[in-house]
């Protein structure tokens, strides 16, 4: 994969008022994006940062779930000042044949006590594309969930098809650090499912879609405390921009949908999204 210099993003600007200083209650937070993979499908700084300003999204997590990204989203983490960026470092489920995870776990280790180090993920099981590799999945599942609570960082898991094992690997091996569901598809009951070991739900764009019922009615139930927002970008971009390359700012489209949804204000829903997220990520 070939990143966009890092460089290119220091026009973000180093004159800026850093996000840390603004009424936080007030500026909504990207809890899940792939940057690198939003710059590389041709979508420029000027036109992300317009987006991210039009629609008050003053922070993002970048997520770091191979070598290549996991540098790439460190290095943004600390030049950036303009927004406020944040990191994860894992492993993600449809790489666990084909790379070598090792140096994910040691770049844990290296890094654990880099504030900007929020979370181990996006790591779990993936069945969908995947179901054949099931048991490498599983082990390396497992071996980033230890290496979280080693840190003591919280994990933000990729399930597709696989809930049953998820539930299980999460219900023996993540007891007393934070979870996060990161772009939730699957129903209610499988949600208060992962409710009851504690875990955070985060909704990306597809709760938007049309053919989402399922996902829907999770997000009208999903208690307010535990409600999260994300992109998921440069993928599952929400409507109006459904099919388009997908990016941060977009979340406010997200935000506004579950708002409505679950009739409640855009206001409450968005402090009640930033405070989970801060919480989680303890940031």
């Amino acid at each position: 994969m070939e990143l966009v210099d890092i460089q290119d993003l220091k026009s973000w600007g180093s004159n800026a008022v850093p996000v840390q200083l603004r009424p936080r209650v007030h500026t909504l937070i990207d809890a899940h994006c792939h940057l690198d993979m939003v710059l590389e499908r041709g979508l420029g700084v000027e036109e992300i940062t317009q987006t991210l300003e039009k629609n008050g999204v003053g922070t993002i997590v970048e997520i770091g779930a191979d070598k290549q990204a996991m540098l790439w989203a460190r290095t943004l983490a600390h030049t950036s000042q303009k927004f406020g960026v944040y990191y994860t470092i894992g492993h993600h489920p449809g790489e666990a044949a084909t790379e070598d995870f090792e140096f994910g776990l040691q770049f844990i280790e290296e890094n654990k006590d880099d504030a900007r180090f929020v979370a181990v993920g996006e790591i779990g099981l993936d069945y969908h594309y995947h179901s054949n590799q099931a048991e490498i999945q599983k082990k390396v599942f497992i071996e980033f969930i230890r290496a979280a609570k080693k840190v003591k960082r919280g994990v933000a898991i990729h399930t597709r098809e696989a809930h049953k094992d998820t539930r299980e690997i999460l219900g023996c091996e993540a007891n007393g650090i934070p979870i996060l569901i990161h772009c939730f598809t699957g129903n209610k009951s499988e949600m208060e499912d992962f409710l009851s070991l504690g875990a955070y739900i985060s909704f990306s764009g597809i709760v938007t879609f049309k053919n989402a019922a399922l996902v829907q009615e999770a997000a009208k139930f999903c208690p307010l405390e535990r409600i999260l927002v994300e992109t998921d970008a440069p993928f599952l971009a929400p409507v109006p921009y459904r099919g388009k390359v997908n990016q941060p700012g977009y979340v406010k489209h997200t935000l506004d949908f579950l708002a409505q949804l679950r009739g409640e204000s855009v206001e409450k829903l968005a402090s009640a999204c930033v405070a989970n997220t801060q919480k989680f990520y303890n940031f």
